[in-house]
């Protein structure tokens, strides 16, 4: 019998619901860094209402977001770096023996612009550093979210191939074929078998 995971909801969307003022860049990294204790209780919830993996607020915990703030960049590095401590601390706090815990990591700049992926060298470097970071504070696996193109895809996969970690995919869809890079969602699940991940994804039409 195959075993059902339920997974968590939305961590900026239930921030929001919250009352919480999302800053343009680094978004919901905000509440990591101002309002952990918010994080923390959302995970709970989640928890407490039947998730059995839960995900890191970690969707904007970059160098490249914080330096967007105009923090210069070792200062952006390390807003980034306590940011995401934060976020998996919140989640450990949160999670019991049986939660499984997923970093997780978006598209570098936009899930909702493929055309401003910052090119594959640049890509592999911040995948890597990320992915890094997310191991060091000991998540069980990593989730690569909403991504939208397949060479961003495959340059973070390429990046985290060997952590020696679980690695989950979800892809951001503009209908049931097509990434929003106008990819075919077939093309990308046959890049996918090169590395070995497992698929999940969830639809977000335009």
């Amino acid at each position: 019998m195959h075993k059902i995971n339920i997974l968590d909801s939305g961590m900026g969307s239930e921030l929001i619901l919250k009352g919480q003022n999302l800053p343009k860049h680094i978004w919901s990294a905000y509440s990591n860094l101002k309002n952990p204790d918010l994080v923390y209780n959302i995970h709970k919830k989640n928890i407490n209402s039947g998730a059995t993996i839960i995900t890191t607020n970690t969707f904007r915990t970059t160098p490249r977001s914080f330096l967007k703030l105009g923090l210069s960049k070792l200062t952006a590095t390390e807003q980034a770096k306590l940011s995401m401590k934060n976020a998996v601390k919140m989640a450990k706090k949160a999670s019991k023996k049986n939660i499984t815990i997923l970093g997780s990591i978006a598209p570098l700049e936009d899930c909702y612009e493929s055309n401003l992926f910052p090119g594959y060298n640049i890509a592999i470097k911040e995948y890597k550093q990320l992915g890094q970071w997310l191991i060091k504070c000991g998540v069980d696996g990593i989730i690569l979210e909403t991504m939208n193109s397949i060479i961003e895809t495959e340059s973070a996969l390429s990046a985290l191939k060997n952590l020696k970690t679980p690695i989950h995919v979800s892809f951001y869809l503009i209908d049931e074929l097509h990434l929003e890079s106008g990819e075919t969602l077939i093309d990308a699940l046959i890049m996918l078998r090169k590395f070995g991940v497992s698929i999940s994804w969830g639809m977000q039409f335009q």
